[in-house]
């Protein structure tokens, strides 16, 4: 089935069709009804699902990023299971930029971020942290000199109060069945032991030997103390809102080294390694317990219940677009250097350009946006909290006279869901030309 946007036509004199046609059929048609307020409980479960969504979009908006000539993160670092979990924890503490924006219809929208050199510091660390897992040639000053091309990443993530139902600890999951969320618990719990086991491994057992080495020894030495470990840790399993299963794992160090003691006993045939030296590495450590954490996400086919994205056959071509300006702001001669309350300006003056450039959108030829609101006037709440969301993609840039230029960017999608809302929408079946459906989803 797909969606198909129509506008009733009204009887009028033919003289008159055209424009008034239009116009007449867009005013006088009734608003749609609105879902019920959430309250304040629901809202902010929208923001935790919001604000996880859009984590993930930012994680993979990150994966896409070149390092090298046509090569991305994904491609080459990526690959790699610790780097890819280490930089996935990372990306999942980005903190909301703005308000979180609830529009009359339910729907919940949070913005994240992440600054090149934010994101270069941290690859920077986990460079020096898991040097075999970057390729030789992406060394610092090859991510320094790649970072210099990187953008401004923003990620948007949505939530809508009908798509969430009250599901005890498990909110975001509503759409995933029992079995996909515990295989996604299964497998971040596998994860998170073999995390366990590699941060056991970087512990030094001597100045220049560290327990690597020791599991390494052979086999029998790796499966013992991994399934030892897996007897004696502690595991906390959560069902965070982005549909990821995160598993925290702990072991006392002190029950670390009853299992190497026994391991060496039991299965090591080296030289390298005696039984002090377990005792030794509890000293060295300089804590009291190994912590790691593990995730994962439900396979796709353990979806509750599937859902198609509608097929717009005459959404405007706008509504996949963006639009952006360039604001600026002229500091009086007087004024005291602010250069976040210059920039926080800027800002506003662009959105003020947008808010111009949003108005003259055709929706249907020949009306305009702002002529459309003329006869929805309940919609232009939603077209302001829409505009508040305008990103900035660029560092403020001073100007020659001393003023301030800040480049925003606002994606439009959001506005035609919101334009749409008093049309009259009918789904159709698929005419045999039409590209075929997009396949299921298990995230709503």
């Amino acid at each position: 089935m797909v969606s198909l946007t129509r506008v009733e036509k009204h009887a009028v004199p033919r003289a008159a069709r055209g424009a008034v046609v239009l116009l007449v059929a867009l005013s006088v048609w009734p608003a749609a009804a609105q879902p019920a307020a959430p309250t304040a409980e629901q809202q902010n479960e929208l923001e935790l699902i919001a604000l996880a969504r859009a984590r993930t979009a930012l994680l993979e908006r990150i994966s896409a990023l070149p390092v090298a000539q046509g090569v991305t993160l994904g491609d080459r670092v990526l690959r790699d299971v610790e780097l890819d979990r280490a930089l996935r924890l990372w990306g999942r503490t980005r903190p909301r930029e703005g308000n979180a924006r609830h529009y009359s219809d339910a729907v919940c929208e949070v913005d994240v971020r992440a600054l090149p050199a934010d994101l270069l510091e941290e690859l920077l660390r986990l460079r020096a942290e898991y040097p075999a897992a970057f390729p030789d040639e992406l060394d610092a000053a090859q991510l320094k000199r790649a970072a210099r091309d990187w953008p401004i990443l923003w990620a948007t993530g949505r939530a809508a109060l009908d798509r969430v139902t009250r599901a005890g600890p498990t909110r975001g999951w509503e759409d995933v069945s029992a079995a996909g969320a515990e295989l996604a618990r299964a497998a971040a719990t596998a994860d998170a032991f073999g995390a366990l086991l590699a941060e056991a491994g970087r512990l030094k057992v001597t100045s220049a030997r560290r327990l690597r080495e020791f599991l390494d020894s052979s086999p029998e030495v790796r499966a013992a103390v991994q399934a030892e470990m897996q007897r004696a840790a502690r595991a906390k399993a959560d069902f965070a809102a982005d549909q990821v299963a995160v598993v925290e794992v702990r072991i006392d160090l002190r029950e670390l080294l009853r299992i190497l003691t026994r391991v060496h006993q039991e299965h090591y045939r080296g030289q390298d390694f005696a039984a002090a030296d377990f005792r030794q590495m509890t000293l060295l450590a300089g804590r009291d317990e190994l912590v790691a954490t593990g995730l994962a996400a439900p396979p796709s086919a353990t979806g509750g219940r599937g859902r198609y994205e509608p097929i717009e056959f005459n959404a405007p071509a706008w509504a996949a677009t963006s639009l952006s300006a360039v604001g600026r702001y002229e500091p009086a001669a007087d004024e005291p250097a602010d250069a976040a309350a210059q920039a926080a300006a800027a800002r506003l003056d662009g959105i003020d350009q947008l808010n111009r450039q949003v108005a003259a959108l055709v929706i249907q030829p020949p009306v305009t946006l702002a002529e459309y609101l003329g006869y929805h006037q309940d919609l232009k709440d939603d077209v302001a909290l829409f505009l508040s969301g305008a990103r900035v993609v660029g560092a403020p840039e001073t100007t020659s006279n001393g003023g301030v230029e800040v480049r925003v960017e606002l994606p439009l999608r959001r506005l035609w869901e919101i334009v749409r809302r008093n049309m009259k929408l009918e789904e159709v079946e698929l005419p045999a030309s039409a590209p075929a459906a997009p396949a299921e989803r298990t995230t709503p």
